[in-house]
């Protein structure tokens, strides 16, 4: 009896092990692996006080399901497409790629998507992004571990200013690596302050005539309050180049 109860928890504990483990794929080229982000319905905004008036209110908005990059993309995957690399911080095959706009982004894409027909890549909308930074909409301050056990100003100040390798630092619960830190992240929608009063609930993407773009996530050059899943980076144009920004893809689920 008491090998039967060992047994049935073993399986028990196997199969709940299972349950939690990421769907991941591995696009052939580049090696950009996607894990897969089951859609639901999360309060977006700013739920723990403290934060800009730009993360107001918070609101309920559901996403869809979605793919998204388990890292930043690398420089490795941007020249794999590119015959160019534009990085300040040009310091290997695994660091993320930094200083690209969108337009640059936009070509990788093309690119990208003509090797893959069959898929759609693209860059998140904000909501797509916080919901994955906060590992599927939960009540989490930061995208992994809170800094300085991430790529923030805090970190660079005790070590030296600039990328790290993807993955140096913990991933969320999910297995994302670097939602918090490293390289703040373009993502798709026009800035405005007031976009949270314009939401749908479903799968919103504010796209009003704009001059700015959302960064997201913050990076090496901005201490630890920029890197929080709710903060919006305001005010880049989509032209701009920065050391301090990268990217990474969602894969549009089918």
């Amino acid at each position: 009896m008491r090998l039967l109860i060992f047994l049935a928890s073993l399986f028990a504990l196997t199969a709940a092990h299972a349950d939690t483990r990421p769907d991941i794929w591995r696009e052939p080229l580049t090696g950009m692996e996607f894990i897969r982000v089951p859609g639901g319905c999360y309060p977006m905004g700013d739920t723990f006080g403290g934060g800009d008036h730009n993360e107001l209110p918070v609101h309920e908005v559901c996403i869809k399901d979605v793919w998204i990059g388990k890292f930043e993309v690398t420089q490795g995957q941007w020249r794999a497409l590119m015959e160019w690399n534009p990085s300040v911080y040009a310091q290997g095959e695994t660091h993320p790629v930094d200083s690209v706009n969108q337009s640059d982004i936009a070509t990788f894409v093309a690119r990208l998507m003509e090797k893959n027909p069959q898929h759609t890549f693209r860059l998140p909308t904000e909501a797509e992004w916080e919901f994955a930074c906060r590992a599927g909409g939960r009540q989490v301050k930061f995208g992994g571990a809170a800094p300085p056990a991430a790529n923030t100003a805090e970190y660079a100040d005790k070590h030296s200013e600039g990328t790290l390798p993807v993955g140096s630092f913990p991933a969320n619960a999910l297995g994302i690596h670097d939602m918090s830190g490293n390289l703040w992240e373009w993502v798709s929608d026009v800035y405005t302050a007031d976009a949270y009063t314009r939401h749908p609930r479903d799968n919103p993407h504010y796209q009003a005539e704009g001059p700015a773009r959302l960064l997201r996530g913050g990076a090496w050059s901005h201490d630890a309050f920029f890197a929080r899943c709710s903060k919006r980076h305001m005010h880049c144009r989509p032209t701009a180049r920065f050391d301090f920004v990268g990217f990474r893809l969602v894969m549009e689920a089918r």
